[in-house]
């Protein structure tokens, strides 16, 4: 037996609309789109480190 929290339905309810509202909006990401952004975000982030790893090397 599947036990729901009360007003979950509801919730979902408002996500999906507000999901449909944002879609017919255009505010919306492609696939491609969120790849491109997701590979941006993690090759900052390496950089990030390489830099912090050389100071923490030039400071020791």
């Amino acid at each position: 037996m599947l036990i729901k929290e009360k007003g979950y339905d509801e919730y979902l309810a408002e996500k999906i609309a507000a999901g449909r509202a944002d879609i017919a909006a255009g505010r919306i990401v492609t696939l491609e789109e969120a790849e491109l952004l997701t590979l941006e975000i993690v090759e900052r982030i390496a950089n990030e480190e390489v830099e912090f790893e050389q100071n923490i090397k030039a400071f020791a």
